[in-house]
């Protein structure tokens, strides 16, 4: 039991190092609360989430698959990076709100934001490698069974999907005491933000 239950907890402290890192999906987290409230944050972390999960099984089970993937690095880091630069140019434009009897934001849509989740943890490159650099470092140095691994994996996307909530209520929560003008000041800065991100995912070296 120990030895399935060591992986668990070693994945959850993995998990929320980096559930709160500063990349695209945290900035996406909190823009899209503090715009269209706290499910559609939510909704993105499930985006986040299932492309975590599918990037895993990946690694664990479809390694006959790892040299294509290889192939595509390029497509998917340049995809990515247009990706981002085209988000961020959609912040500049004022999007349309509309507000409900109960004062709750209405954004229809669930798919799309979840897709919207999904495609900005996929398409980048980095993610990929820091998985494939975690199992590698799990199996070639800590000796873990694919099952262990499994477990360890486990704590880590489940604790990153709980931070991911946390950063969307606190979002949200703060959202409804912000000015419109300075949430268009936040829409802004996160155009800019994912723009440089993409610039930068463009040109890295992977």
């Amino acid at each position: 039991m120990n030895s399935f239950l060591f992986p668990f907890i070693a994945g959850i402290a993995t998990g929320v190092v980096l559930g709160f890192g500063f990349g695209t999906v945290f900035f996406a987290l909190i823009q899209n609360s503090i715009n269209f409230g706290y499910r559609k944050g939510v909704d993105i972390a499930l985006g986040v989430v299932l492309s975590d999960i599918f990037i895993v099984s990946i690694i664990l089970f479809g390694s006959q698959y790892l040299d294509e993937i290889e192939k595509y690095k390029d497509v998917i880091k340049y995809t990515g990076g247009f990706l981002l630069i085209g988000l961020g140019i959609y912040q500049f434009f004022p999007q349309k709100k509309i507000v409900g009897q109960d004062g709750e934001i209405i954004v229809k849509g669930r798919f799309l934001f979840i897709t919207k989740g999904f495609l900005l943890n996929f398409m980048n490159p980095v993610n990929f490698l820091a998985w494939l650099a975690i199992q590698t470092y799990l199996k070639g140095v800590s000796g873990y069974t694919t099952n262990q691994s499994m477990y360890f994996f486990m704590g880590a996307i489940g604790a990153i999907f709980l931070i991911e909530l946390l950063i969307s209520l606190l979002a949200n929560y703060i959202g409804r005491k912000l000015s419109d003008k300075i949430i268009r000041i936040v829409n802004v800065t996160s155009g800019y933000i994912f723009i440089i991100l993409g610039i930068v995912l463009i040109f890295k070296k992977i």
